[in-house]
């Protein structure tokens, strides 16, 4: 029920930007923009021992960067997904996702403010039960889109929706020690931003 909630109200959120309004904003940036925001993330891990888990929890993500013209700006990102789940022994676990990214956000519209986004990053996984630890890492693309939803001269809400992922070749490490076997990682993520452009 409450990612039903969530789901309309970031619809809500991408129908007003749609709006007249949000395309009398100048598409003129300042040289420096920054960000950040909060959501739902929905993570996956497959490997031969770590099975698929996936779950949704909170995820966030923070943005700077700079501009090369009025429809293309270049930055990094960091997005995060923390959860505490329960192993197949019973026993807790934090379960925690990271990537770190360099992207593109291209604006093809001068009158609707919508964007893609393109990037590649360094996507992580961590699960600590408090005895074992398993992680693993690997390069990956970064896909995602969104919409501004001006609220002063600079500023911006901003829903969004992200997906990362490493495919194949994310080394594991069990306890520290490498494991033979690789594993895919995926992140995928929908939130709302406040962004300064």
């Amino acid at each position: 029920m409450r990612t039903q909630n969530t789901s309309l109200l970031l619809a809500a959120l991408v129908a007003l930007s749609a709006s007249p309004l949000a395309a009398q904003r100048s598409t003129t940036r300042p040289g420096l923009w920054l960000g950040g925001g909060l959501g739902l993330g929905w993570a996956r891990v497959n490997c031969r021992i770590c099975g698929a888990n996936r779950g949704h929890s909170l995820s966030a993500t923070a943005q700077v960067g700079g501009r090369i013209s009025n429809q293309v700006l270049l930055g990094g990102e960091i997005e995060g997904w923390l959860r505490n789940s329960n192993s197949d022994q019973g026993r807790p676990g934090d379960e925690m996702m990271l990537a770190y990214s360099i992207v593109t956000y291209w604006y093809p519209s001068h009158r609707y403010l919508y964007y893609l986004k393109g990037g590649l990053g360094m996507v992580t996984y961590r699960i600590d039960d408090g005895t074992d630890r398993l992680t693993s890492s690997a390069l990956g693309p970064q896909i995602g889109a969104g919409w501004e939803l001006p609220v002063g001269a600079h500023f911006s809400f901003m829903p969004y929706v992200n997906l990362l992922f490493a495919s194949t070749g994310a080394e594991i490490k069990f306890n520290g020690s490498p494991f033979l076997d690789n594993a895919s990682l995926e992140l995928f993520q929908v939130g709302l931003a406040l962004a300064r452009r």
